[in-house]
């Protein structure tokens, strides 16, 4: 057992990058991470292949689940939803709130504001 307490300021101020994922703590397969995205930053589509646990502490995020069966991004070929249409798979996190969802699910993420955030998979 170890024990570490972490000023999360200087760890997001250590470096001047637009986008920076700080890994905290890994076990077995679980992982703990600090993801600093400036306004408007995103990372592209993907997969987790862990359940996942986002928690705001500072901005605001905007993530959009997207159907894999109708892939054809650069990226792994899924098709995301129009941005202009509200389906259900598009929400909004802010500063304070957890969002979970299940592994093996395409999305994509936005900072709405300069965000930082605990992503945990399990």
């Amino acid at each position: 057992m170890f024990y570490r307490t972490i000023e999360i300021e200087e760890l997001l101020n250590s470096k001047d990058a637009d986008r920076e994922i700080v890994d905290l703590m890994e076990n077995n397969g679980a992982h703990l991470k600090l993801v600093s995205l400036k306004k408007h930053q995103e990372i592209e589509p993907h997969m987790s292949h862990a359940d996942v646990c986002i928690f705001v502490a500072d901005g605001e995020l905007e993530i959009v689940f997207s159907d894999e069966d109708n892939c054809t991004c650069q990226a792994c070929g899924c098709e995301l939803p129009d941005e202009d249409k509200e389906d259900g798979r598009k929400y909004k996190i802010k500063k304070g709130q957890l969002f979970f969802f299940e592994k093996n699910v395409m999305h994509s993420l936005k900072a709405l504001k300069d965000t930082y955030f605990l992503l945990i998979k399990i």
